[in-house]
Formats: structure tokens, C-alpha cells, sequence
């Protein structure tokens, strides 16, 4: 695997492109905290019980589902062998 990623057209260094990692998979991250943040912010604001929490989830971890497996499909795409 290692291989793969120093032989890919990437010409960043090892730093950047970790750096690149680390900064998707915080935002990514983030996507799946802040809407159920957001969320009991407004069951504090209306006096509900878990409500608007369990849907910020909802959404937070759908969201971060998909941009999880855009993540992935990326990263095979770069350490993919071209077909001959």
C-alpha cells in the first residue's frame, strides 16, 4: 500500500499529504458533531427532550457517511494500478 502511494502521481510530500488526510477526516468530523451540537442547542431553546438532538444525528452522521465514502473511493482511485 505504501508503495502505491509513493508511486502515485501525487508529487506532494509525505507531510502533505497526511496533513490533507487529517484535515478531511476533521471536517468530516465535524459534519457528524455539529448538527446534533446544533440540534440540543434547540431543545434547550424550545424545552424538548432529545428530539431535535437524535435528527441533528441523523443528519450529521448521514452526511458524514457520504463524504466518509467519497473519501474512500478517492483514495483508491490515487493508489489504483492502471489497467493495461
Amino acid at each position: 500500500m505504501y508503495d502505491d502511494l509513493r508511486n502515485s502521481k501525487d508529487t506532494r510530500s509525505a507531510l502533505a499529504k497526511a496533513l490533507d488526510l487529517v484535515s478531511q477526516i476533521s471536517t468530516i468530523s465535524l459534519m457528524a458533531v455539529l448538527p446534533a451540537a446544533g440540534g440540543c442547542l434547540v431543545d434547550l431553546w424550545l424545552g424538548t427532550k432529545v428530539v431535535f438532538i437524535l435528527i441533528g444525528l441523523a443528519i450529521g452522521m448521514g452526511v458524514a457517511g457520504i463524504q466518509l465514502m467519497q473519501l474512500v473511493r478517492k483514495l483508491e482511485q490515487a493508489t489504483a494500478e492502471p489497467k493495461s
